[in-house]
């Protein structure tokens, strides 16, 4: 049962995030998506999965807290992925891979006006994108599809063709796709040629989003292709979930045609600089 209507309903994965100095932590994009939210007095529904541990329990109970609705799947184990540095800088390596959300089963679904499909580690399949058809505004975030997911190693990226044919066929129905740069080195290492490889694949209806660091954003929407820098630059603090946030209130902001997506990704990056400022204090 809901009890207020959400802005956004959010599928994906929680996370346990395991860091170089021995220290675990809850993570995942509805864990920062539903933070940073219901922070700002809006609406949040989650369907995630999760498993037993201490710190995926804790996760779930915080979720009941944040969320006007919450699903959470059971599973044997929840997605867990150690950070380490290399010399080619932070990777992650996939420790145990996680349950699947029960999107077929979802009681969520079909009051939601605004819907943001959030993978972390192919918890949701992909087969289930057809199921959202309904929702008056759909966007997805990449990532969780574009990662190779074998357990024990280090996570890489796939290309865009690795989702499939059908999968592809779907988003491209979908109002907005986010990737970041890494998600697409696949692809190519610029992210002016990423962008124009997801445009090839899923054809002309979403808007579409690279993210690239303090660098800002490319975003390819409304017919031109642009560069949009980061309007207040954050240092020294994690930026974990950052662009799991920025699509969240991207999504949010999809029902009003008469705010251009141009507008929309410089207030959701004003958002998210807002985000990682609150982390430093």
């Amino acid at each position: 049962m809901i009890a207020a209507r959400p802005d956004l309903l959010v599928i994906g994965g929680l996370t346990i995030d395991r860091f170089a100095d021995g220290s675990t932590a809850p993570g995942g994009s509805v864990l920062h998506i539903a933070r940073a939210v219901t922070a700002r007095g809006l609406r949040v529904a989650v369907a995630t999965v999760a498993g037993p541990e201490p710190e995926a329990r804790s996760a779930v109970e915080e979720l009941r807290q944040l969320a006007v609705a919450l699903e959470a799947a059971d599973a044997d184990a929840t997605a867990t992925f150690s950070h380490h540095d290399t010399a080619q800088g932070r990777r992650l390596r996939l420790e145990r891979r996680g349950g699947r959300v029960d999107v077929p089963g979802s009681a969520l679904v079909a009051p939601a006006d605004a819907i943001l499909v959030a993978p972390v580690a192919g918890e949701v399949a992909t087969e289930d994108l057809a199921l959202l058809a309904s929702v008056p505004v759909r966007a997805a975030i990449l990532q969780g599809w574009l990662r190779s997911l074998e357990e024990g190693a280090d996570v890489g990226p796939l290309p865009i063709a690795a989702l499939g044919a059908a999968a592809v066929d779907d988003l491209g129905r979908f109002d907005l796709l986010v990737a970041s740069r890494e998600d697409l080195l696949a692809e190519s290492r610029d992210p002016r040629e990423q962008l124009s490889a997801l445009r090839h694949a899923v054809g002309t209806k979403p808007a579409l989003i690279v993210t690239d660091g303090a660098d800002g954003l490319w975003l390819d929407a409304d017919g031109s292709v642009r560069h949009l820098p980061v309007p207040q630059r954050v240092d020294s603090v994690s930026t974990v979930g950052a662009g799991d946030i920025l699509a969240a209130f991207l999504a949010m902001g999809g029902g009003d045609p008469t705010v251009t997506m141009e507008r929309r990704a410089g207030d959701a990056m004003r958002i998210v600089a807002e985000v990682l400022e609150e982390r430093r204090g």
